[in-house]
C-alpha cells in the first residue's frame, strides 16, 4: 500500500500538518518524511541543518522553547509512541501572536512549526520525537515560555492518572508570555 504526501495548513498560518509518503508490503515499511521538491511546491521554504532524536518517557512534558534572534522552522515526527505537540505563535506582528495549536504526532503524521514559534511536547506514552532544524541550535539564543501560562491558557492532555507531569528545573523557571512580549518590544526599541 503507497500513502502519498498530504499538506493540510493549520488555523496559525504557516504551520502545517504532513502525512509523509509511505508504502507498507510484506517486508515492512518506508516512509519519506522529507522532500524539499515537494515541500517548496506547498510554499514551504525549508532546509534542515540539524536533526535530532527526543526520547522522552510517558508523562514528561517540555517546553515551550524557541530560539531567540536566530529563528528555527521544525518538522516533527513521532518516530514511536504518541505525543502532543504544541506551537505558540510568537511572532508579534502576526494577527494570531499568542495563539497556540495542538496536534497528537503518530509514526503516520508530521507537524511543520515556521521560524518564531514555540514549541512544547508532552508524552502520552514512551516515545521517540524526530525533530529536523532549520536552523543550527544557538546555546546563547535558547529560551522559552511557561508550558502553563495562564494568558495562553493551553489545554494540555494531561493523564490525571500519570500524576503530575515530569518537568524539568529549567521550564519549571522560564518566564511568561507577557515577559516575552515586553522583551521582544524593548529589543525592537
Amino acid at each position: 500500500m503507497i500513502n502519498q504526501y498530504d499538506f493540510t495548513e493549520l488555523s496559525l498560518s504557516g504551520v502545517f500538518q504532513i502525512t509523509p509518503f509511505s508504502s507498507t508490503d510484506n517486508r515492512g515499511r518506508l516512509v519519506k518524511d522529507y522532500s524539499q521538491k515537494l515541500f517548496k511546491e506547498k510554499g514551504i521554504e525549508f532546509e534542515p541543518v540539524e536533526t535530532l532524536c527526543i526520547y522522552s518517557n510517558c508523562n514528561v512534558l517540555r517546553g515551550l522553547h524557541f530560539q531567540r534572534g536566530k529563528g528555527q522552522a521544525k518538522l516533527l515526527r513521532c518516530v514511536s509512541g504518541l505525543i502532543w505537540a504544541v506551537a505558540v505563535d510568537l511572532r508579534c506582528e502576526s494577527p494570531t501572536c499568542g495563539k497556540w495549536i495542538g496536534e497528537e504526532l503518530t509514526p503516520e503524521k508530521e507537524l511543520f512549526i515556521p521560524e518564531w514559534f514555540a514549541l512544547g511536547t508532552y508524552a502520552l506514552r514512551d516515545s521517540i520525537l524526530e525533530c529536523k532544524c532549520g536552523e543550527k541550535f544557538y546555546a546563547e539564543y535558547d529560551d522559552g515560555i511557561r508550558w502553563d501560562d495562564g494568558e495562553l491558557n493551553i489545554s494540555w492532555p494531561i493523564k490525571i492518572n500519570f500524576g503530575e507531569p515530569i518537568i524539568s528545573d529549567r521550564d519549571k523557571g522560564l518566564p511568561s508570555f507577557q515577559h516575552y512580549i515586553k522583551t521582544m518590544i524593548l529589543s525592537n526599541n
